[in-house]
């Protein structure tokens, strides 16, 4: 299993909306292309207004396939991206693999 961990710098104050919007709309949708949520966090202390989230995924192939699929769900294109775009100032992306003692995400 590979790990899509993605870090977000948000303005301040927006990460109960942001965080409304990933439940409501963005989370379905990755949830439909098998991708698993292996992590999602944000700051209480050090550099506030950061939202940390970890998305398992089966492989490279699943990753690419998936993320194709999200990108091209109206959902995503039509309800997502408007409500979060603006809320946005900085972002991290990368993959990770967990250590072999690490629980992969049920």
């Amino acid at each position: 299993m590979i790990y899509d961990m993605r870090i977000y710098d948000l303005k301040p104050g927006s990460v109960p909306e942001y965080m409304k919007a990933v439940e409501e709309v963005a989370f379905k949708i990755r949830k439909d292309q098998g991708i698993k949520l292996a992590g999602w966090y944000y700051t209480d202390v050090g550099p506030l207004n950061r939202i940390v989230h970890i998305w398992g995924y089966r492989d490279y192939t699943h990753f690419e396939e998936s993320r194709e699929k999200v990108r091209s769900d109206p959902r995503w294109t039509k309800e997502y991206l408007p409500r979060v775009k603006n809320l946005i100032i900085s972002q991290q992306d990368m993959i990770v693999k967990g250590a072999d003692f690490f629980p992969e995400p049920e």
